[in-house]
């Protein structure tokens, strides 16, 4: 999951079986197989929490599998933001249930009644949308109240975005100490390739705008990281490091591999329509909140779905977390959602 709530794997042994089925969705390669997982779990999720971090993975999904442009991805944006809302309130019954006392004056946010890693991925398409910085900001704020439930990357990603939202305002200092406090964490994924590269960005228009403080060794050592730890040649490291430079020309060279590859897979014809095109789930005037029509493809497809809970079933390795079982079935959790 992406962190750790005090309810979560306590769910007795059906969590612990269902939560070994998320493990394996989160594997499998075709997209319309895992929605369709996903969805399924969603309906017998036991637990808020468990509840929650299946629509958080529901929104993740549509989200990166969705279409990429933002004219023609607006729809599938919409359903990620729903999916990330729902498992916010799915938190929120949690935390108000299990919660002593609410200070005067709290609100939820103050109490951090929300789920972080849903919070995050809100902060990100506001961040990508014209005029709604500030917005973004705020999402991503509040994740980061909230930074012990991110995985190592999340929390990186998350202090870059305020780093990239800071430097778009004109606040270089303010996002070059975002970029500092990502890369004090212990992270090497690709949010800590990205702090590399926009710290070098950052002082790089320092230096240009009379900071002689700025060290060049110090940019070309940030673009240089960046490269090394996967991220494409960007014009600003190329400008800066030169075409010979052995890590711009690693970099070149593992990003024409990288396309290379793809187009091969593409020849193959192993893309996959998504949710809104006609995919798994229906057709593109569905939604996975709306109650679907099951087709005799779809049959087969759930199950499918079903037989990747069975492998988390067969996975299980009979280390039961304590704790007694929740409601029975998501629709229960659903009912209190709408009654509140």
């Amino acid at each position: 999951g992406d962190g750790e709530y005090s309810e979560r794997n306590k769910g007795g042994m059906a969590e612990a079986i269902l939560r070994r089925a998320l493990t394996v969705a989160k594997s499998c390669s075709k997209y319309e197989e895992k929605m369709m997982t996903l969805v399924r779990l969603s309906e017998i999720a036991h637990t808020y929490v468990l509840a929650a971090d299946v629509y958080y993975l529901i929104g993740l999904e549509i989200v990166q599998h969705g279409t990429t442009t933002v004219v023609d991805g607006e729809g599938e944006m919409e359903e990620a933001m729903q999916a990330f809302e729902v498992a916010n309130a799915f938190i929120r019954h949690f935390m108000l249930e299990t919660a002593t006392t609410t200070a005067e004056g709290e609100d939820d946010d103050d109490a951090l009644f929300y789920h972080a890693g849903s919070m995050l991925e809100l902060g990100k398409i506001a961040l990508s949308r014209e005029d709604n910085v500030k917005e973004g900001i705020e999402y991503v704020e509040k994740a980061l109240r909230k930074s012990d439930e991110l995985e190592e990357d999340g929390k990186v990603e998350a202090l870059v975005l305020l780093g990239q939202a800071k430097q778009s305002m004109g606040d270089l200092d303010g996002s070059i100490q975002n970029y500092k406090l990502a890369l004090d964490l212990p992270s090497v994924g690709k949010s800590t390739a990205k702090a590399h590269h926009q710290l070098a960005i950052a002082l790089l228009t320092k230096k240009k705008g009379g900071d002689n403080n700025v060290k060049e060794q110090d940019i070309e050592n940030h673009f240089e990281q960046a490269l090394e730890l996967g991220m494409d040649p960007t014009p600003e490291a190329i400008a800066v490091l030169g075409e010979h430079n052995i890590h711009v020309m690693r970099s070149v060279n593992r990003a024409q591999w990288d396309a290379y590859n793809k187009a091969m897979e593409s020849e193959k014809g192993g893309g996959s329509g998504g949710i809104m095109s006609g995919g798994g789930l229906g057709s593109s005037s569905q939604s996975v909140f709306a109650p679907q029509k099951e087709t005799v493809e779809q049959e087969q497809q759930a199950e499918d779905a079903l037989s990747l809970l069975e492998q988390g079933a067969v996975a299980y390795d009979g280390n039961v977390p304590t704790g007694g079982e929740g409601d029975s079935s998501l629709g229960a959790v659903h009912r209190r959602s709408s009654a509140t």
